[in-house]
């Protein structure tokens, strides 16, 4: 009687069939009979196939967050505009079923109700965003002996989109060669608390010490990004800021020339999460670099590069023991991280499924030990 067809746009006005969580998107209704500046009732419902069961969906709209919203008529069509938020993805988190949302809208106007899109192959498909994950794992040169031939030695790093994070030892505390000095050949101090361990073995972890570097090994030093912060001193920033792109291009320098030491072979392995999945991870690493912990190989003093990046993957997904992409309590060793990683799948909509990729972006260097 009133309403000849309703659509779903981008906000300029594209026509869409798919949009992604923190989208701004637009539903336009087409009307006859309906007079200038009269409202019609507009309700946003997913599809389960059955009516009685669709979900409702509140909107945030011009700061007002409500299930029923109006929708004023001029010249027989109006809008609805809006960004896709946090009710968005509530529901979408509720829907066992699958990793995508079909909206459609109730639309009343004088007692007469009509959903639209009339074709429900025209409901608009609305699924988070996905974050490309890429890990990067030096494994140890074929030379090596020792800790090395264990597999302890190369290094396990990660990126969330471009956020780079990974995590080392710190021999040398204020990176000037002088130990435990600033440049000015004072006594810099170290607060317990910041690493969450007792140094000076007093019985509590809430005192400022002075560690002598002599002492620290791979079993007990200090923690700090790695390649972060070697990369970060280079371009003048902030461990933090670092970028993906920047520590690619820092893998490529000459292990002994430019002084990276990297010189195993390194893979990069990629999949892809949901935005909110990624959040986690991100969620993690912040919290690791505030409060940096001890650096040991041994689990159960401290924190390593391996199970650094291992604990920030898994702190992405709502299950604790076993699951897809599971990486179980006895992967220590970029080696046994990267066997892992194989059977990795991605987790986003747009990806689903899909094995991750891994590739080989340096070789062992051949001059090794003897540039």
């Amino acid at each position: 009687m009133y309403f000849v067809r309703g659509w779903w746009t981008d906000k300029d006005d594209c026509p869409i069939k798919e949009a992604g969580i923190g989208d701004t998107i637009r539903f336009h209704i087409e009307t006859e009979h309906v007079d200038d500046g009269d409202e019609i009732t507009f309700t946003v419902y997913d599809s389960d196939g059955v009516e009685f069961l669709d979900d409702r969906l509140s909107l945030t709209v011009q700061g007002t967050t409500t299930a029923y919203n109006k929708v004023k008529i001029t010249g027989n069509k109006g809008f609805i505009e809006w960004t896709t938020g946090e009710g968005s993805l509530a529901l979408l988190q509720e829907n066992f079923e699958g990793d995508e949302l079909e909206l459609y809208v109730k639309c009343e106007y004088k007692g007469n109700i009509v959903n639209l899109p009339h074709d429900s192959d025209d409901y608009l498909m609305l699924y988070e965003k996905e974050v490309l994950i890429t890990v990067l794992i030096e494994l140890p040169h074929s030379k090596e002996t020792g800790w090395g031939a264990k597999g302890l030695a190369g290094h396990s790093a990660m990126a969330i989109g471009e956020k780079y994070f990974d995590y080392g030892p710190d021999y040398d505390l204020n990176n000037n060669g002088t130990p435990n000095q600033n440049s000015s050949g004072e006594i810099v101090p170290v607060n317990e608390r910041d690493y969450d361990v007792d140094f000076n073995n007093d019985g509590d972890k809430n005192d400022i010490v002075n560690i002598d570097e002599n002492t620290l090994d791979f079993k007990n030093a200090p923690g700090r990004p790695w390649w972060g912060e070697m990369v970060a001193r280079k371009l003048n920033k902030t461990p933090e800021d670092v970028k993906l792109s920047e520590i690619l291009s820092f893998i490529n320098l000459d292990w002994y020339n430019d002084g990276t030491n990297i010189y195993g072979k390194v893979h990069k392995i990629e999949f892809y999460v949901k935005e909110n999945e990624a959040k986690k991870m991100v969620e993690w690493w912040q919290k690791r670099y505030r409060h940096l912990k001890v650096y040991s190989v041994f689990p159960w003093t401290g924190e390593q590069c391996t199970t650094a990046v291992k604990s920030a993957i898994q702190n992405a997904f709502s299950f604790k023991i076993g699951g897809v992409n599971w990486i179980p309590d006895t992967t220590q060793t970029p080696k046994g991280l990267l066997e892992d990683l194989y059977a990795f799948i991605s987790t986003s909509k747009q990806h689903s499924g899909q094995l991750a990729t891994i590739t080989i972006i340096k070789n062992e260097d051949i001059d090794w030990p003897n540039p």
